[in-house]
């Protein structure tokens, strides 16, 4: 109870982070075999389909922060799950579209997401634009420095790693910002061990780092269909976290 259910919402401890992540591996293997027998592709059409569900995540567990949304489900990590199963149900209605009446299945899941991301944003109020500027700026800072390596030299960093670098700097720089001037606290295990010894800074170089090497390790992987699964699972971890910081330090 102490090390799992009241944390929730708050911060993290080691105990729960390994829990939580075993079940995430266990959750993707999962997720990985069903697509397999659904034979669904993993190209842009399944990436644009899951977009509004990935930014729906992030967006209401920032709503949550506000108390816009009540409900231990809507916090890290069984939003996750909650999410996923809002989206897996979505596309099995999808699917069934698509055969019925041969209405492409993204299509059905992208004007789902729209609604749900409407409704977020029927709650949503921005006012500390301060924040969204920070956080974007310095966001875009580190963009056009990875687009000219992405130039330069475009097998170390191609155009997707280049999305998905861009996700975790989004990301980094939100955390830096809301740690840096608004009084917020780290609350993952290891981000937060590091800080506390280097600063909020810290945040860029272990997201260039550890998501460097795991993009190096994936470019390897011969099976495609695993490669890009596997890609998506990173970008969402980096996008929904960048787009839940970046909310929730822009609604104060």
């Amino acid at each position: 109870m102490e090390k799992f259910v009241t944390p929730l919402c708050h911060y993290y401890t080691l105990e729960n982070t390994i829990v939580y992540g075993l079940l995430l591996v266990v959750a993707v293997l999962g997720l990985y075999k069903m697509l397999q027998k659904l034979k669904i592709k993993i190209d842009l059409n399944f990436f644009m389909a899951l977009l509004p569900f990935i930014v729906f995540g992030g967006w209401t567990r920032a709503l949550r922060d506000h108390g816009l949304y009540e409900g231990w489900w809507w916090c890290s990590p069984p939003i996750y799950f909650a999410v996923f199963a809002i989206a897996f149900a979505t596309l099995l209605g999808a699917i069934y579209l698509d055969k019925k009446f041969k209405i492409p299945y993204h299509k059905s899941m992208i004007a789902v997401g729209l609604l749900l991301l409407l409704y977020n944003a029927s709650l949503t109020n921005i006012t500390n634009w301060f924040a969204v500027g920070m956080v974007l700026g310095i966001t875009a800072g580190w963009g056009v420095l990875l687009y000219i390596v992405h130039k330069i030299k475009p097998k170390l960093l191609s155009l997707e790693n280049f999305a998905i670098m861009k996700a975790h700097l989004l990301d980094a720089s939100a955390t830096y910002t809301a740690l840096t001037y608004f009084g917020y606290y780290e609350q993952h295990v290891l981000p937060s061990f590091l800080i506390n010894i280097f600063g909020p800074i810290v945040m860029f170089p272990l997201k260039i780092i550890v998501v460097g090497f795991v993009l190096y390790f994936l470019d390897k992987e011969e099976d495609k269909f695993l490669r890009n699964f596997l890609k998506i699972i990173v970008f969402i971890l980096g996008v929904a976290l960048g787009i839940r910081d970046l909310l929730t330090i822009s609604m104060l």
